[in-house]
């Protein structure tokens, strides 16, 4: 259903293809498909109405006889007025269309990112591909923390780790730097 707004402080009237569409254009605008809801707003005065109707036609008028009037004749310029293309419509194309740029009919390509196309942040870990073991029998590490259970994952395993293993057992790279410093860890491969 075709929507309209007014900007009352550049007195001009748009139409758009649906109210959703005209909400989505910006702070400020009076949205409204009847005069009813133009009435409804808290911002539509009569001396505003006929600021606005006088701006969008070639007859001038000093007032209206009352502001039903006025926003009647409002709608009826607003129905004339061509609906307007908004950069963003092409999100609501159906899916398995392509998507088409309202302001120049011609068909976007629309990239998404798979869940699997992650970079990573940063530096590359010295660990990377590498094989951790624990130099130790009994966890050293405070019980509670995250450097215990880090210290846990190699203690627990049956011999040595992969770096990427160990972080995916829940293992922090901080953890297991601290570790190797203090030697209750060490890199085999």
């Amino acid at each position: 259903m075709k929507a309209f707004a007014i900007d009352y402080k550049q007195n001009t009237i748009r139409a758009f293809s649906s109210k959703s569409v005209a909400q989505k254009m910006g702070n400020g605008l009076v949205v409204f498909s009847s005069v009813d809801e133009l009435l409804e707003n808290r911002n539509t005065t009569n001396q505003g109405i006929v600021r606005v109707y006088n701006n969008n036609t070639k007859v001038a008028v000093k007032r209206f006889s009352d502001t039903r009037t006025g926003a009647a004749r409002i709608l009826k310029l607003a129905q004339d007025i061509p609906v307007e293309a908004t950069p963003f419509e092409h999100i609501n194309a159906k899916q398995g269309e392509k998507p088409v740029d309202a302001i120049t009919d011609n068909v976007v390509e629309v990239k998404v990112k798979s869940v699997n196309d992650k970079k990573k942040r940063g530096r590359a870990s010295g660990y990377e591909g590498k094989m951790i073991k624990a130099t130790c029998d009994k966890n050293p590490r405070r019980e509670n923390t995250h450097g215990f259970n880090s210290m846990g994952i190699l203690l627990n395993a049956d011999g040595p780790v992969s770096y990427e293993d160990y972080l995916h057992a829940g293992g922090r790279r901080q953890d297991l730097a601290w570790d190797i410093e203090k030697g209750y860890a060490k890199v085999v491969g």
